[in-house]
């Protein structure tokens, strides 16, 4: 028979397991221990009989095999670069190239700020050149209406 009793922190009724509900507890994992123990049996003995567990070790052992190579050629490469100076010829390229970068961008800046300072000059320069070049062609034009009206005169 089931006992049920009130839990008095959780209010909530709490199972109480008799000696038969355990026994059958007890049996019932002892039976899923030997299910458990006879697939894994099992199942070992068709891995070992396929093949599968010499071929997985081999190939775990030649993919180390493959990294240790790997792993002793990057180290060979990686003297090689030092021992002919390659790496820090390269950082001073690279150093030498942000600094001459860094030089320009100052002297486009000033460049800029140059003809920032020079257009309010170069305006007004253009304008009275503007002036001149309409007052020239005012007289040029007067000019040639006068020789116009001569050269006309003259052929009549």
């Amino acid at each position: 028979m089931k006992d049920f009793t009130q839990n008095k922190s959780s209010q909530e009724p709490v199972h109480r397991w008799t000696i038969d509900e355990t026994v059958g507890a007890i049996q019932n994992v002892s039976k899923n221990i030997r299910d458990y123990s006879f697939r894994m049996r099992t199942n070992m003995k068709t891995l070992r009989e396929s093949g599968a567990i010499p071929e997985m070790a081999d190939a775990i052992r030649e993919a180390s095999f493959a990294v240790r190579d790997t792993v002793n050629e990057i180290n060979e490469t990686t003297k090689e670069l030092q021992k002919k100076g390659a790496i820090t010829e390269t950082a001073r390229a690279i150093e030498n190239t942000v600094k001459s970068v860094e030089d320009s961008a100052e002297t486009v800046k000033e460049i800029a700020a140059d003809a920032r300072k020079q257009l309010p000059h170069s305006e007004k320069v253009l304008h009275d050149g503007i002036d001149i070049v309409k007052i020239e062609t005012s007289h040029v034009a007067g000019k040639v209406k006068n020789l116009k009206k001569l050269v006309s005169h003259e052929i009549q």
